[in-house]
């Protein structure tokens, strides 16, 4: 009774494993590994999930596959990583716009940006610059500058201690220049392929020299939060909004934009930035906003 109770134990495991065992063949396999190597993490979940609906019995090995393959790239690039320099593995975008009219209506506008990131395996990097200008009928009617250089530290996927220095000039903003230090944690509410949404805050320095002769020197507070959505492959919608609050000048400010690819790195870009000066000087809006269509090239 015994010897027939092993058996059957036996019989009934290999029959269990033989089910369960059902390699992919090698055109899934290939197009499985074809997706990691190309680096892009949303390829390599669209092939998995045609590889687990098209060969149902093989979820277990390629789900083993992609663990296999997600592993690799990590090593491959932590390794790289450690061997970088601080210039070197920099990516980012340029962006440039531009338009000119004559006759009765005499206008000239230019629209120039840079991004650069450099993220590594516990610091991030991100430098920014921007340029607005808009001459009209003799005079300028739009100069906008600003330049910022953060500084983020990983703690874990979700959260990270971050610092920024920011320099900007804004003279229909009511300032010639300000100068703002900030320093903070950021915390990812959404981190996914599709969608990322970082919500950050801490206090803050700021320098402002206004248009009135003013200078003041505050401790404020700041709040931001950003958001990106990629609609599709290739159409991404970004929201970056934030404030500084409790100095004598409070600032709220928020960036919308729309990115659609055309063709290869280059995309178009429309955005809207929307800029609320509490405490202006006399004779200057609190409110100013910068529309926005240009080409970008990503690097």
């Amino acid at each position: 009774m015994r010897r027939c109770a092993a058996a059957l134990i036996i019989l009934t495991t290999g029959f269990s494993i033989d089910a369960r065992a059902e390699p992919p063949p090698e055109p899934i396999v290939r197009l499985i590994t074809d997706a990691a190597n190309s680096g892009d993490p949303a390829k390599l979940d669209q092939a998995a999930a045609l590889a687990k609906a098209s060969y149902p019995g093989s979820v277990a090995e390629i789900d083993a596959l992609v663990a296999d393959l997600r592993a690799q790239a990590a090593a491959a690039r932590i390794a790289r990583l450690r061997e970088q320099g601080f210039f070197e593995g920099w990516s980012g975008e340029g962006e440039a716009g531009a338009s000119q009219t004559t006759g009765t209506a005499r206008n000239t506008s230019v629209a120039l940006g840079l991004k650069l990131n450099k993220i590594g395996i516990d610091w991030e990097h991100h430098l920014i610059g921007l340029v607005d200008y808009q001459h009209s009928n003799g005079r300028t009617t739009d100069n906008r500058e600003l330049a910022s250089y953060e500084a983020d530290y990983d703690f874990s996927p979700v959260l990270k201690a971050t610092g920024l220095v920011q320099w900007e000039q804004d003279s229909f903003a009511g300032f010639n220049r300000r100068l703002t230090e900030t320093a903070g944690v950021a915390y990812t509410i959404i981190g996914t392929p599709d969608v990322t949404w970082l919500a950050s805050g801490g206090p803050a320095l700021r320098q402002t020299r206004f248009t009135d002769g003013r200078s003041t020197s505050d401790i404020a507070g700041h709040g931001a939060t950003n958001f990106t959505w990629h609609i599709t492959t290739g159409t991404v919608f970004t929201e970056d909004a934030g404030f500084y609050v409790g100095g004598r000048d409070n600032t709220y400010y928020s960036t919308t934009a729309l990115t659609a690819s055309i063709f290869g790195n280059l995309s178009a870009r429309v955005s809207f930035n929307i800029n609320i000066e509490s405490n202006p000087p006399p004779g200057i809006d609190n409110t100013s906003t910068i529309s926005r269509v240009t080409l970008v090239y990503s690097f």
